[in-house]
């Protein structure tokens, strides 16, 4: 038999993903956050082709994010906080899946007692990535701490939406 299919996979730290599978399990979180809303909001609105409405209606390229969002401002039993922290769990997506990731190289020069040169060492590197934040504003982030306040607010995210019950 021939198998075709595409394995999950089996790291369980994120510390040993690189770049471009931290880039891909973000994209993924995403999805599974947006199945999770579509899920509320075809419950919620109870259509009578409820398969026709997530995969036509609710399909991410008619109704993106943004506008589930709005969907879900309006059913007064959702949490207005956790809209919020879907808002910044998208911005976060957003810029892994469509900015470069760039790196900053700290060095310590030090001089002689002439003020010329006499040796240099780099002290840190770090991987940043621009962020525009919900005001509208650009800022540089940094890629560790950035990505673990997408694994938090999964976290909440997900454990809020598992356990939702608009009834």
């Amino acid at each position: 038999m021939e198998n075709q299919r595409i394995d999950s996979t089996n790291k369980s730290k994120l510390s040993e993903f690189n770049l471009e599978e931290i880039r891909g399990w973000i994209i993924d979180r995403m999805y599974q956050i947006e199945t999770k809303i579509d899920f509320i909001i075809s419950d919620y609105f109870k259509p009578e082709k409820k398969g026709d409405f997530e995969k036509i209606i609710l399909n991410s390229s008619i109704i993106s994010i943004g506008g589930k969002m709005k969907i879900l401002r309006n059913i007064k039993s959702f949490d207005k906080n956790i809209i919020n922290k879907i808002g910044k769990f998208s911005s976060i997506r957003n810029a892994f899946a469509h900015l470069p990731v760039t790196e900053s190289i700290h060095i310590n020069v030090t001089k002689d007692e002439k003020g010329e040169f006499k040796s240099s060492e780099i002290s840190k590197i770090t991987s940043q990535i621009e962020v525009m934040n919900s005001s509208g504003e650009l800022k540089m982030r940094n890629v560790k701490e950035l990505i673990t306040e997408f694994f938090e607010l999964n976290k909440e995210i997900n454990e809020y939406l598992l356990n939702y019950n608009h009834s």
